[in-house]
């Protein structure tokens, strides 16, 4: 464990999670970019074939009866060789001969060209400006204009003399081509062709064929002339690669060290949450993300509503309790309590009703039974007014009848929501739900049905356009005036505690790691601790 906490401190370090990802993505495309962008214009050669050309004393051993020009013939083929390099463009885009600071060129150490010629071309014309192309050099290495005609046109003269009387003082004479360099070399993508040198031994003592092969060269910007043969230890792939594996397996194994959050202080134990169902899906979301983070913390929550949380709270013995309340509860001064967030409500109708406001007078006349058709608010076809409220243990029913109603809502007379099944005769269709929830499924379906419920509950419904969100004598919540604009369905979200929480305990801890990092308001409620200090809305409830 102690390992583990020393990676997610070496992760901190590196500047999260999310830098070290963004990391191993960038080593991942480091090699793409540098092959198809940076150095995106590439020559590859490699040297295929090497070697003398085989014909040689160990399977030819010439007697002194043997004619004199078989033994001159075997001595010069004893100390020739051939190279055979293929050369293709490996990068991104065409090379022309303009993208070239000095052209390719190969030398063969001490070894003196004889003959040389083109082979396995793309195309023929590549075939034809290769070999037009090609230029042999001396070892004084000043521009030459020895073309591949002039070689060949010294290769027969030199044959000849060979056989017919050895290496005389005309051969000393002789240019020694000891490279050729491949001027107005030109690729486009993917186009290959293999040089292929014949050569001999400067000097005809017995030693073994020299097998020296050097480039040179170099491409204008960041282009690129690569040996493919020879065999790099450390390179730009290899050197991501390896480095993706580091930062990937150090990331996996500092994610499994508890807490992955440096800034979440971990406690043990068992907390139970009860009260507001608006809050609760809420801090359920939140709680879960804690546990994951502290694996040795448990958190239960339940929505049994404000009154009946606040009431078991006040009951309770111990301090792994705690309780959200919409709004303060009269009667539980006594118990220690904090300014969770700012819960926004609405009055909501169902969309046939066809009303995007009401007064507050009308919402009382309703509730009263005065008004009990939306033809007597609206005019036109009838249609009866169906009441869908919280039950009484809810702290949003509460707030309704304290800010909105000014009493007590009517007597509950529907179980079904549609008739006055349970009191027979009532002037007013009346039912309860659970949770705000239910209460928005209800006036979703039901026709002419009216409820409340709290800004976050609505969301889905608005936008499927099943509920209205009205208005109440025109006016809606705006958080920046809301005492000015006088819109009254709203109010502060609290938790009730029996006593303050001690510091380090699970219930302190879990209530900071609620009121910070923003989870608030990423749920869609404003939170009244700011860096600031307390908002000054939840003052005013």
């Amino acid at each position: 464990m102690a390992v583990l906490q020393l990676l997610g401190e070496l992760v901190d370090f590196l500047g999260g999670v999310g830098p070290v990802l963004f990391g191993i993505v960038l080593l991942l495309v480091t090699p793409y970019v540098d092959r198809l962008l940076v150095r995106r214009k590439r020559i590859s050669f490699r040297v295929l074939y090497n070697s003398k050309i085989g014909l040689g004393p160990e399977s030819y051993k010439p007697a002194k009866s043997d004619p004199p020009q078989l033994r001159r013939l075997t001595t010069l083929l004893e100390r020739m060789s051939i190279v055979v390099i293929r050369i293709r463009n490996s990068g991104s885009y065409d090379i022309d001969e303009g993208d070239f600071d000095r052209p390719l060129a190969f030398t063969f150490g001490g070894r003196v060209v004889w003959n040389a010629r083109v082979s396995e071309a793309s195309t023929d014309p590549l075939r034809t400006r290769l070999r037009d192309g090609l230029r042999f050099f001396t070892t004084a290495s000043k521009p030459s204009p020895d073309s591949l005609q002039t070689v060949r046109g010294r290769l027969g003269e030199r044959m000849a003399r060979w056989l017919l009387g050895g290496q005389t003082q005309q051969d000393a004479a002789e240019p020694t081509w000891h490279g050729v360099r491949m001027e107005g070399l030109a690729l486009k993508r993917r186009e290959r062709a293999k040089l292929v040198v014949v050569l001999r031994e400067a000097e005809a003592d017995e030693a073994e064929i020299t097998k020296v092969v050097e480039h040179a060269g170099k491409l204008k910007d960041t282009g690129m002339i690569k040996d493919e043969g020879r065999t790099r230890r450390v390179t730009l792939s290899r050197a991501s690669g390896v480095l993706v594996v580091v930062l990937s397996a150090l990331l996996v194994l500092s994610q499994l060290a508890q807490p992955r959050d440096r800034a979440v202080a971990c406690s043990a134990g068992t907390l139970r949450v009860e009260g507001s169902s608006v809050f609760m899906e809420t801090v359920r979301s939140i709680a879960e993300a804690y546990m994951e983070l502290c694996g040795e913390a448990r958190i239960e929550t339940s929505a049994n509503g404000s009154l009946a949380g606040v009431r078991n709270v006040a009951l309770s013995k111990g301090g792994q309790l705690f309780a959200l309340s919409d709004g303060r509860r009269r009667g539980y001064d006594h118990l220690y309590t904090q300014k969770l967030a700012i819960a926004e409500f609405h009055v909501v109708v169902n969309s046939g009703v066809g009303v995007t406001t009401l007064s507050i007078e009308d919402l009382r006349r309703i509730n009263r039974g005065e008004l009990t058709d939306w033809r007597q608010v609206r005019g036109g076809d009838s249609l009866p007014i169906r009441i869908v409220s919280r039950d009484a243990d809810s702290g949003t029913r509460q707030l309704y009848e304290e800010r909105v109603l000014g009493t007590g809502e009517n007597v509950t007379s529907s179980s079904e929501c549609r008739t006055a099944d349970r009191i027979r005769g009532a002037n007013v269709i009346r039912c309860e739900r659970h949770d705000n929830a239910e209460v928005i499924r209800e006036v979703s379906t039901i026709p002419g049905a009216i409820g409340y419920a709290d800004a976050h509950s609505l969301t889905e419904a608005r936008r499927a356009g099943s509920v209205t969100s009205l208005t109440l004598d025109g006016r809606a919540f705006d958080a920046a005036t809301a005492v000015e604009s006088g819109y009254p369905f709203w109010t502060v979200e609290y938790v009730y505690l029996k006593a303050k929480p001690a510091p380090g305990s699970l219930t302190a801890n879990f209530l900071g790691f609620l009121q910070s990092g923003g989870r608030l308001l990423e749920s869609g409620f404003r939170p009244c601790a700011t860096p600031d200090g307390l908002l000054a809305l939840c003052d005013l409830r």
